[in-house]
């Protein structure tokens, strides 16, 4: 079943259980342009709707590395916010159509279309964000699982 919870291409079939492991593993393997920011919120909807269905399950303790790890980058992007913002206008460069021009571009690069950073950022930490729900949902299938399991030994050992 090809879940595309990983990223680089058409994604293969991944071996059952790993489809949640290979997208964690490939979180941070993305270049920052919008195909690679497109491909993290791809992904981070895909790992979402794969814990949603029960398809993903992480122990504490992966839970904890990874949010993490989503965490630094949302933390990181929420502090940034108003330097970005900063970034979208145009720097006063003096009067002359050259320093306009350099102005201009340089808002373009920032935030002028949905190939430049802001955009690209927002995409990301939306897809950080997916992740980390999908992180919360994961943990709450292995601990529902870890109980399923207790409760079968439970009953085994009583049995006897």
């Amino acid at each position: 079943m090809a879940t595309g919870a990983q990223f680089g291409g058409p994604p293969p079939t991944p071996p059952a259980g790993d489809a949640g492991n290979n997208f964690l593993s490939s979180l941070l393997d993305v270049p920052l342009d919008a195909e690679g920011a497109k491909r993290v919120n791809e992904g981070a909807q895909q790992f979402k709707a794969l814990a949603e269905g029960g398809g993903f399950a992480i122990n504490e303790a992966g839970f904890q590395h990874y949010q993490k790890v989503c965490d630094t980058f949302i933390n990181g992007y929420d502090d940034m916010r108003n330097d970005l913002y900063i970034l979208g206008h145009a720097a006063q460069m003096g009067g002359s159509d050259y320093a306009n021009q350099v102005a201009n571009f340089n808002v373009k690069v920032a935030a002028g279309d949905p190939e430049s950073l802001v955009p690209n950022l927002e995409l990301l930490s939306d897809g950080f964000k997916k992740v980390r729900e999908a992180l919360e949902i994961a943990r709450k299938n292995y601990r529902e699982t870890e109980d399923a399991h207790s409760q079968t030994f439970a009953k085994l050992r009583g049995s006897e």
